[in-house]
Protein backbone atom coordinates (compact mmCIF):
# COMPACT_ATOMS: atom_id res chain seq x y z
CA UNK A 1 0.00 0.00 0.00
CA UNK A 2 3.08 2.22 0.77
CA UNK A 3 3.40 4.99 -2.02
CA UNK A 4 7.00 6.32 -0.89
CA UNK A 5 7.86 9.14 -3.11
CA UNK A 6 11.69 8.88 -2.79
CA UNK A 7 12.65 12.41 -2.19
CA UNK A 8 10.87 12.26 0.92
CA UNK A 9 11.49 9.18 1.53
CA UNK A 10 14.07 10.18 4.50
CA UNK A 11 11.50 12.31 6.06
CA UNK A 12 9.29 9.81 6.34
CA UNK A 13 11.85 7.16 7.42
CA UNK A 14 13.11 9.24 10.20
CA UNK A 15 9.35 9.99 11.74
CA UNK A 16 8.96 8.64 15.24
CA UNK A 17 5.44 8.10 16.23
CA UNK A 18 3.73 10.10 18.96
CA UNK A 19 0.54 10.03 21.01
CA UNK A 20 -1.27 11.90 22.99
CA UNK A 21 -4.47 10.10 25.37
CA UNK A 22 -7.22 12.66 26.08
CA UNK A 23 -10.27 12.17 27.82
CA UNK A 24 -12.13 10.86 24.52
CA UNK A 25 -9.29 9.37 22.88
CA UNK A 26 -5.52 8.98 21.15
CA UNK A 27 -4.18 12.03 19.15
CA UNK A 28 -1.68 10.28 17.30
CA UNK A 29 1.06 12.52 15.12
CA UNK A 30 4.97 12.26 14.15
CA UNK A 31 7.94 13.73 15.30
CA UNK A 32 10.94 14.45 13.82
CA UNK A 33 14.35 16.39 15.23
CA UNK A 34 16.29 16.84 19.01
CA UNK A 35 14.63 14.55 21.25
CA UNK A 36 14.78 17.54 23.83
CA UNK A 37 14.23 20.62 22.05
CA UNK A 38 11.51 23.35 22.09
CA UNK A 39 8.22 21.67 20.63
CA UNK A 40 7.29 22.96 17.20
CA UNK A 41 3.98 21.90 16.82
CA UNK A 42 2.75 21.20 12.98
CA UNK A 43 -1.26 21.27 12.57
CA UNK A 44 -2.88 20.15 9.03
CA UNK A 45 -5.79 21.70 7.83
CA UNK A 46 -9.22 20.38 7.09
CA UNK A 47 -9.61 16.46 6.08
CA UNK A 48 -5.56 16.43 5.71
CA UNK A 49 -3.34 14.75 8.09
CA UNK A 50 0.26 14.71 9.91
CA UNK A 51 1.48 13.92 6.53
CA UNK A 52 0.60 17.58 5.27
CA UNK A 53 4.04 18.28 6.66
CA UNK A 54 6.66 15.49 5.40
CA UNK A 55 7.68 17.79 2.74
CA UNK A 56 8.61 20.45 5.55
CA UNK A 57 9.98 17.85 7.80
CA UNK A 58 12.38 17.55 5.17
CA UNK A 59 13.43 20.80 4.87
CA UNK A 60 13.40 21.05 8.74
CA UNK A 61 15.65 18.29 9.02
CA UNK A 62 18.07 19.92 6.72
CA UNK A 63 17.77 23.73 8.57
CA UNK A 64 19.50 24.56 11.63
CA UNK A 65 15.93 24.33 13.55
CA UNK A 66 16.38 20.68 14.25
CA UNK A 67 19.08 21.27 16.26
CA UNK A 68 17.14 23.00 19.05
CA UNK A 69 13.58 21.97 18.04
CA UNK A 70 11.15 19.07 18.43
CA UNK A 71 9.04 19.40 15.39
CA UNK A 72 5.61 17.44 15.92
CA UNK A 73 2.89 16.83 13.57
CA UNK A 74 -0.23 16.54 14.74
CA UNK A 75 -3.39 14.04 13.12
CA UNK A 76 -6.32 16.26 14.62
CA UNK A 77 -9.44 14.23 16.25
CA UNK A 78 -11.28 12.01 12.99
CA UNK A 79 -8.31 12.58 10.87
CA UNK A 80 -5.30 10.15 9.70
CA UNK A 81 -4.10 7.97 12.31
CA UNK A 82 -5.82 9.56 15.42
CA UNK A 83 -8.92 8.37 17.00
CA UNK A 84 -12.82 9.46 15.53
CA UNK A 85 -14.55 11.24 18.51
CA UNK A 86 -17.11 8.93 20.55
CA UNK A 87 -20.71 8.32 18.63
CA UNK A 88 -22.98 11.88 18.92
CA UNK A 89 -20.32 14.26 19.13
CA UNK A 90 -19.93 16.59 16.16
CA UNK A 91 -16.53 18.13 15.61
CA UNK A 92 -17.26 21.56 17.07
CA UNK A 93 -14.18 24.31 16.11
CA UNK A 94 -13.58 24.59 19.58
CA UNK A 95 -13.01 21.06 21.03
CA UNK A 96 -9.77 21.15 18.46
CA UNK A 97 -8.40 24.41 20.50
CA UNK A 98 -9.21 22.40 23.58
CA UNK A 99 -7.47 19.43 22.12
CA UNK A 100 -4.40 21.58 21.65
CA UNK A 101 -4.93 22.96 24.86
CA UNK A 102 -5.03 19.73 27.10
CA UNK A 103 -1.68 18.62 25.35
CA UNK A 104 0.20 21.54 26.28
CA UNK A 105 -1.19 21.40 30.03
CA UNK A 106 -0.27 17.71 30.21
CA UNK A 107 3.14 17.93 28.27
CA UNK A 108 3.68 20.51 30.52
CA UNK A 109 5.32 22.96 27.98
CA UNK A 110 5.69 26.26 29.19
CA UNK A 111 6.15 27.31 25.16
CA UNK A 112 5.51 26.17 21.94
CA UNK A 113 6.19 27.42 18.49
CA UNK A 114 3.32 26.84 16.16
CA UNK A 115 3.93 25.92 11.85
CA UNK A 116 -0.11 25.58 11.27
CA UNK A 117 -1.89 25.46 7.61
CA UNK A 118 -5.47 25.90 7.32
CA UNK A 119 -8.20 24.25 10.17
CA UNK A 120 -4.89 24.15 12.10
CA UNK A 121 -3.79 28.17 11.56
CA UNK A 122 -7.14 29.13 13.08
CA UNK A 123 -7.20 26.63 15.98
CA UNK A 124 -3.13 28.18 16.60
CA UNK A 125 -4.55 31.62 16.19
CA UNK A 126 -7.44 31.06 18.87
CA UNK A 127 -5.30 29.19 20.94
CA UNK A 128 -2.53 31.85 21.00
CA UNK A 129 -5.34 34.63 21.99
CA UNK A 130 -6.58 32.45 24.92
CA UNK A 131 -3.05 31.71 25.86
CA UNK A 132 -0.61 34.64 25.13
CA UNK A 133 2.27 33.80 26.99
CA UNK A 134 2.42 30.46 26.07
CA UNK A 135 2.76 31.07 22.15
CA UNK A 136 6.50 31.83 21.01
CA UNK A 137 5.76 32.40 17.86
CA UNK A 138 3.09 31.42 15.43
CA UNK A 139 3.57 31.30 11.25
CA UNK A 140 -0.21 30.69 10.10
CA UNK A 141 -0.38 29.67 6.35
CA UNK A 142 -3.35 30.54 4.30
CA UNK A 143 -5.64 31.36 7.34
CA UNK A 144 -6.70 34.10 9.56
CA UNK A 145 -9.14 34.92 12.14
CA UNK A 146 -12.11 32.38 11.71
CA UNK A 147 -15.13 32.01 9.58
CA UNK A 148 -17.07 34.22 11.31
CA UNK A 149 -21.23 34.82 11.06
CA UNK A 150 -23.58 38.09 11.72
CA UNK A 151 -25.71 37.49 14.82
CA UNK A 152 -28.24 37.76 11.83
CA UNK A 153 -27.90 34.34 10.81
CA UNK A 154 -27.90 32.62 13.48
CA UNK A 155 -31.31 30.84 13.01
CA UNK A 156 -30.17 29.88 9.89
CA UNK A 157 -26.81 28.36 10.88
CA UNK A 158 -28.28 26.84 13.62
CA UNK A 159 -31.20 24.82 10.61
CA UNK A 160 -28.21 23.66 8.47
CA UNK A 161 -26.21 22.72 10.99
CA UNK A 162 -28.87 20.28 12.52
CA UNK A 163 -29.93 19.33 9.08
CA UNK A 164 -26.29 18.15 8.26
CA UNK A 165 -26.42 16.19 11.44
CA UNK A 166 -29.63 14.55 10.76
CA UNK A 167 -28.82 13.96 7.12
CA UNK A 168 -25.07 12.74 7.95
CA UNK A 169 -26.62 9.21 9.49
CA UNK A 170 -27.91 8.22 6.29
CA UNK A 171 -24.30 8.57 4.41
CA UNK A 172 -21.51 6.16 3.86
CA UNK A 173 -18.05 6.74 3.32
CA UNK A 174 -17.01 6.03 -0.03
CA UNK A 175 -14.83 3.12 -1.14
CA UNK A 176 -12.19 2.89 -3.77
CA UNK A 177 -11.31 -0.22 -5.73
CA UNK A 178 -7.72 1.05 -5.14
CA UNK A 179 -4.52 3.23 -4.52
CA UNK A 180 -4.99 5.28 -7.57
CA UNK A 181 -8.50 5.56 -7.46
CA UNK A 182 -8.66 7.36 -3.87
CA UNK A 183 -5.39 9.30 -4.96
CA UNK A 184 -7.29 10.85 -8.09
CA UNK A 185 -10.37 11.38 -5.73
CA UNK A 186 -7.52 13.48 -3.80
CA UNK A 187 -6.14 15.33 -6.65
CA UNK A 188 -9.76 16.49 -7.68
CA UNK A 189 -10.36 17.96 -4.30
CA UNK A 190 -7.27 19.64 -3.98
CA UNK A 191 -5.03 22.50 -5.64
CA UNK A 192 -1.98 20.40 -5.95
CA UNK A 193 -0.05 17.63 -7.72
CA UNK A 194 -0.43 13.98 -7.66
CA UNK A 195 2.59 13.63 -5.79
CA UNK A 196 1.26 15.46 -2.70
CA UNK A 197 -2.16 14.23 -3.22
CA UNK A 198 -0.32 10.64 -2.80
CA UNK A 199 1.44 11.45 -0.02
CA UNK A 200 -1.74 12.50 1.87
CA UNK A 201 -3.27 9.74 0.99
CA UNK A 202 -1.32 7.31 2.47
CA UNK A 203 -1.61 8.30 5.68
CA UNK A 204 -5.16 8.91 5.33
CA UNK A 205 -6.52 5.89 3.98
CA UNK A 206 -6.83 1.94 5.42
CA UNK A 207 -6.87 -1.20 3.49
CA UNK A 208 -10.35 -3.36 4.78
CA UNK A 209 -9.84 -5.64 1.63
CA UNK A 210 -7.91 -6.80 -1.30
CA UNK A 211 -9.57 -4.21 -3.73
CA UNK A 212 -11.26 -2.08 -1.00
CA UNK A 213 -9.76 0.88 0.12
CA UNK A 214 -11.51 3.90 2.45
CA UNK A 215 -10.17 7.11 3.50
CA UNK A 216 -10.00 7.65 7.44
CA UNK A 217 -11.38 10.92 8.22
CA UNK A 218 -14.89 10.73 9.80
CA UNK A 219 -17.44 11.14 7.65
CA UNK A 220 -19.02 13.23 10.66
CA UNK A 221 -15.75 16.33 9.71
CA UNK A 222 -18.32 16.93 6.46
CA UNK A 223 -20.95 18.87 9.09
CA UNK A 224 -22.59 22.63 8.94
CA UNK A 225 -21.37 24.05 12.38
CA UNK A 226 -24.70 25.16 14.05
CA UNK A 227 -22.70 27.97 15.78
CA UNK A 228 -20.19 30.54 14.94
CA UNK A 229 -18.41 33.27 16.27
CA UNK A 230 -19.21 36.74 15.29
CA UNK A 231 -16.22 39.02 13.63
CA UNK A 232 -16.81 40.83 17.28
CA UNK A 233 -15.60 37.70 19.17
CA UNK A 234 -13.09 36.81 17.03
CA UNK A 235 -11.41 40.20 17.16
CA UNK A 236 -11.57 40.12 21.29
CA UNK A 237 -9.54 36.85 20.95
CA UNK A 238 -6.93 38.10 18.28
CA UNK A 239 -6.53 41.61 19.87
CA UNK A 240 -4.85 39.40 23.03
CA UNK A 241 -1.88 37.49 20.61
CA UNK A 242 1.25 38.95 21.71
CA UNK A 243 3.51 36.68 19.71
CA UNK A 244 5.34 37.45 16.68
CA UNK A 245 2.93 36.15 13.56
CA UNK A 246 3.30 36.02 10.20
CA UNK A 247 0.62 35.01 7.86
CA UNK A 248 2.17 33.28 4.68
CA UNK A 249 -0.70 33.52 1.68
CA UNK A 250 -0.52 30.98 -1.22
CA UNK A 251 -0.22 33.72 -4.39
CA UNK A 252 -3.14 31.18 -5.69
CA UNK A 253 -4.46 30.38 -2.57
CA UNK A 254 -7.86 31.60 -1.47
CA UNK A 255 -8.70 34.69 -2.03
CA UNK A 256 -10.99 35.84 1.29
CA UNK A 257 -7.35 35.42 3.39
CA UNK A 258 -6.56 39.38 2.21
CA UNK A 259 -10.82 40.14 3.14
CA UNK A 260 -9.86 38.72 6.76
CA UNK A 261 -6.51 40.24 6.91
CA UNK A 262 -8.24 43.77 5.51
CA UNK A 263 -11.14 43.42 8.35
CA UNK A 264 -8.62 41.79 11.52
CA UNK A 265 -4.89 42.75 10.97
CA UNK A 266 -5.47 46.18 13.08
CA UNK A 267 -6.29 43.93 15.78
CA UNK A 268 -2.83 41.83 15.73
CA UNK A 269 -0.70 45.07 15.27
CA UNK A 270 3.00 42.84 15.09
CA UNK A 271 1.43 40.59 12.14
CA UNK A 272 3.82 40.63 9.08
CA UNK A 273 2.29 39.38 6.14
CA UNK A 274 3.98 37.49 3.63
CA UNK A 275 2.99 35.94 -0.09
CA UNK A 276 4.95 33.08 -1.46
CA UNK A 277 4.32 31.02 -4.94
CA UNK A 278 1.82 28.14 -4.41
CA UNK A 279 -1.66 27.49 -3.56
CA UNK A 280 -3.82 26.47 -0.68
CA UNK A 281 -1.02 23.81 0.18
CA UNK A 282 1.95 26.01 -0.23
CA UNK A 283 3.63 24.96 2.65
CA UNK A 284 3.76 21.23 0.57
CA UNK A 285 4.57 23.29 -2.43
CA UNK A 286 7.11 25.53 -1.42
CA UNK A 287 8.32 23.85 2.25
CA UNK A 288 12.18 25.27 2.14
CA UNK A 289 10.74 29.25 2.10
CA UNK A 290 8.35 28.00 4.59
CA UNK A 291 11.36 26.69 6.45
CA UNK A 292 13.06 29.80 5.65
CA UNK A 293 10.10 32.43 6.83
CA UNK A 294 10.05 30.45 10.30
CA UNK A 295 13.95 30.75 10.87
CA UNK A 296 14.12 34.34 10.22
CA UNK A 297 11.26 34.94 12.76
CA UNK A 298 12.99 32.74 15.24
CA UNK A 299 16.24 34.12 14.52
CA UNK A 300 14.70 38.16 14.82
CA UNK A 301 13.09 36.78 18.30
CA UNK A 302 16.12 35.66 19.95
CA UNK A 303 18.18 38.38 18.41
Amino acid sequence: MTQNNSFYAQAQHAAEPVSFALPWGTVRGLAWGAQEGKPLLALHGWLDNAYSFIPIADAFMRSDLADSYRLIALDWAGHGHSDHRPPGNYYPFMDYVYDLWFICEQQQWPQVTFLAHSMGAYIANMFAGIEPQRVEQLLAVEAFGLLASSADETTEDLRKGFRSRWQQQFKHRPHYRDLETAISARVQAGDFSRELAALLVERGIEQLGEKDYRFRADGQLRLKSPVRLTAAQIADVLKHIECPFSVVLGSTGHARLKQAIEHWGAYVPQLKVHEVAGGHHVHMEQPTAIIGLLSQMIGAHNG
